[in-house]
């Protein structure tokens, strides 16, 4: 879900659907960056699929969107261990930091697998 040389926005299909459930590909990073924010302790960021539409969920510890019966298209691990060595406990720069990084490819494909799926 991260690459060098990734962040940016998204294209095509997902930046469309980002735009119209979200207003605006700044107003979904916001919300992204609050829900990645408010995770209390450890846990997740996530941008899903479920029924159709887009969301973004803040889960605890290792909880998946998979099992309340949405699909994880992009995830952001906001566990210490994964920014406490170069952050320490500055999460919001762990986030921002995060942002470009991001390899909106891996969502795009996965957006595309789910809304293409075969019925």
């Amino acid at each position: 879900m991260m690459k060098p040389a990734g962040g940016g926005e998204p294209a095509g299909e997902l930046a469309k659907a980002i735009d119209s459930g979200f207003g605006s590909f700044s107003n979904f990073k916001t919300q992204f960056t609050e829900a990645a924010t408010k995770v209390f302790g450890s846990g997740w960021a996530w941008l899903i699929l479920k029924e159709g539409k887009l969301g973004i969920q803040g889960m605890p510890n290792q909880d998946s969107p998979i099992s309340q019966g949405a699909t994880p298209l992009l995830g952001l691990d906001v566990w210490e261990h994964a920014y406490y060595l170069k952050y320490q406990n500055k999460r919001a720069d762990y986030i921002a930091a995060w942002w470009n990084v991001v390899n909106w490819d891996f969502a795009a494909d996965a957006f595309h697998a789910v809304t293409h799926r075969p019925a």
